[in-house]
């Protein structure tokens, strides 16, 4: 066996050895408490249930609609899965970014926008791309700005808006009650 790929084995078997001897690697590491913007998102840790508007052919219909929040990295980013288990899962980030939030939109139509935090006020929170950051050219469709805004500790409202070719084109709105 080549020198290299022997001590990238060892290397490999001394990770793995601390990992599993209780995680004594990241227990030499203190955990850093998580960054003040990421608080409101915190909050909507847990399952989410309800319904958004939806049109197509056959006209507007109400479908059910599950997203669901989770803290990761230490708290210091939170997960978003949109229809988790279903053909059109999808999944945003939110982490700070400097003094403020930013969030990347995995989204099921291949591309991945890059959001930044707008506006915040204590009913919600705005987010906008202002770059073409995770498209191939800025006419593709994407999601283009979100927001979620929150009447009490248990009821929120997310609306996304996508661009094509340069404009808004529509608004996708789901209201979501906390599973209990």
């Amino acid at each position: 066996m080549h020198v290299t790929n022997v001590r990238v084995l060892l290397s490999s078997f001394a990770l793995a050895g601390g990992l599993l001897s209780g995680g004594r690697v990241l227990a030499d590491h203190p955990a850093v408490p998580p960054p003040a913007a990421l608080q409101p998102l915190a909050k909507l840790v847990g399952t989410w249930q309800g319904s958004a508007k939806i049109s197509d052919k056959s006209g507007d219909k109400t479908v059910p609609v599950t997203f669901v929040y989770e803290s990761t990295a230490g708290g210091s980013a939170i997960v978003e899965r949109l229809f988790p288990g279903t053909p059109h899962e999808m999944m945003s980030v939110y982490t700070a970014e400097g003094d403020g939030l930013a969030m990347t939109h995995y989204c099921a139509l291949g591309n991945h926008p890059k959001m930044v935090l707008k506006k915040s006020d204590a009913r919600g929170l705005a987010f906008e791309m202002v770059k073409s950051d995770g498209l191939r050219s800025a006419s593709e469709p994407h999601m283009h700005a979100m927001s979620v805004s929150w009447t009490d500790a248990d009821h929120i409202r997310e609306v996304w808006t996508s661009f094509e070719k340069g404009k808004a084109n529509e608004e996708k709105v789901f209201e979501l009650a906390r599973k209990k």
